[in-house]
């Protein structure tokens, strides 16, 4: 769509919580307005694409029915707004520091705990709240609230958590998507996916329970039943050592690859797999034998697969792959 020459258009980055931290144009219609919010081209990895919710920004922030003022409760619940009345900014802070002081002189500090996390990545929003917290003597917190389970398995397998540059995609010939949905959490990475496809014929391959937007378009969809991506992993480097496609120059150079772990894996093939992840030994051998014979693979790890009773093992078990980045 093109842009009007006599609207300013100023840089920005996305403040939520997504791992594309995507670079922004934003249209600034006056001093107070904003108009469309438009994909930065002169990020490489945002490239102009950015998803419809943050494209939308304005509409929310100049909503009408925007709340922009503080309301209290003065009638019972489920009545909607007519329950509430509006009062001053200073009445609505002195209300809330009032109950947590009175809440912490009655049953000590420990009574007040300030659980958050990253709705938005700007730090006055996100971790303004750390100042109260310390201030005031409340608990601290762990934050990663929602990736302990993967921190821990990545880093467990990997060492560190680090990976491929996602910008890798679109010069790959195969791109797995594992336990993510990138076409509805994370359009970048769907747009050098497409690239990697026109441009290489690159194959998509989905690792998912459901059948997600993403799996609808893959080549390849393997739906193993929930919580058992580890098995699927430990069976496709089963296969990559038993065919002698396994790198072992790279592994020798960049991991800590023992016999001990190859032995290990001996014992876990495409039959034991297919037991456990309910996917076809004949799908298996396929996605492991396509994977070991492209030299140019990347995987995309998502978080789907930590959200499971065992999920850190999950993690460790598909971050021994090489290639592999987390989303």
């Amino acid at each position: 769509m093109p842009r009007d020459d006599a609207i300013q258009i100023l840089p920005s980055a996305c403040p939520h919580d997504c791992p594309s931290t995507c670079a922004l144009d934003v249209e600034i219609l006056d001093a107070k307005t904003i108009g469309r919010v438009h994909g930065s081209r002169r990020n490489d990895y945002t490239d102009g694409v950015i998803c419809a919710k943050v494209a939308r920004y304005a509409e929310r922030v100049h909503h009408p029915d925007r709340l922009k003022q503080p309301l209290r409760r003065v009638g019972d619940k489920g009545v909607g707004l007519a329950a509430f009345e509006p009062i001053s900014w200073d009445e609505a802070l002195d209300i809330v520091a009032d109950n947590l002081t009175e809440i912490a002189e009655k049953h000590g500090r420990q009574s007040v705990y300030p659980y958050f996390y990253a709705g938005t990545m700007g730090l006055v929003q996100r971790d303004g709240i750390e100042r109260l917290r310390h201030l005031m003597g409340y608990d601290r917190q762990f934050s990663t609230i929602c990736t302990n389970l993967a921190d821990a398995g990545w880093k467990a397998g990997a060492g560190e958590k680090r990976g491929v540059d996602a910008r890798e995609i679109q010069h790959s010939d195969l791109v797995v998507v594992w336990g993510g949905n990138p076409v509805s959490t994370q359009v970048n990475v769907m747009t050098h996916i497409a690239k990697a496809r026109k441009a290489r014929g690159a194959k998509l391959v989905v690792v998912d329970p459901y059948r997600t937007g993403t799996a609808a378009q893959a080549d390849m969809h393997l739906a193993v039943r929930p919580g058992t991506d580890g098995a699927l992993a430990c069976a496709v480097m089963h296969i990559l050592f038993r065919d002698g496609m396994a790198d072992r120059e790279y592994l020798a150079k960049y991991t800590d690859h023992s016999e001990a772990f190859e032995e290990h894996l001996r014992l876990r093939g495409p039959q034991w797999a297919s037991a456990i992840t309910g996917l076809p030994v004949e799908e298996i051998e396929t996605f492991a034998k396509l994977y070991g014979s492209t030299k140019r693979s990347y995987i995309r790890v998502g978080y789907g697969f930590s959200r499971t009773r065992n999920g850190a093992a999950q993690v460790h078990a598909v971050s021994c792959l090489p290639g592999v980045t987390g989303a």
